[in-house]
């Protein structure tokens, strides 16, 4: 009797280590998967980084393209600006000199120059 317990204690400890071999191997193979599994989030982790960097550097370039193109326009707006002010000045000066006619007396006296400069000359 003593000899059928160690044996069956021998062969429930054969079995116990099997166990345990099995249930090491399968702990082995969920390590394995796990650490893939790790390594591939650690390399889209560094993907996002890299491009969220990218997004960041396209959001100040749109910014400061931005600020550019309100420069610009600022800028044609004023060149618009003193262009409608020259156009008023030469259209004030063209009434001006439009109205301002020159009186008879202004246009005897210019002649009677003229022949004396012509008399003068002969």
């Amino acid at each position: 009797m003593l000899l059928g317990v160690l044996l069956t204690a021998s062969a429930a400890g054969q079995s116990n280590e099997a166990e345990h071999s099995d249930e090491l191997a399968l702990s082995r193979r969920l390590i394995a998967a796990l650490e893939r599994e790790n390594a591939a989030l650690r390399e889209r982790l560094a993907s996002e980084r890299s491009a969220n960097a990218m997004l960041i550097e396209l959001n100040e370039t749109r910014k400061a393209e931005t600020a550019a193109l309100r420069d610009a326009i600022a800028a044609k707006n004023d060149a618009i600006t003193a262009k409608d002010a020259s156009i008023a000045a030469q259209d004030a000066l063209i009434a001006q000199l439009k109205a301002r006619k020159n009186s008879i007396w202004k246009r005897l006296g210019d002649i009677a120059i003229g022949a004396a400069v012509g008399a003068i000359i002969r």
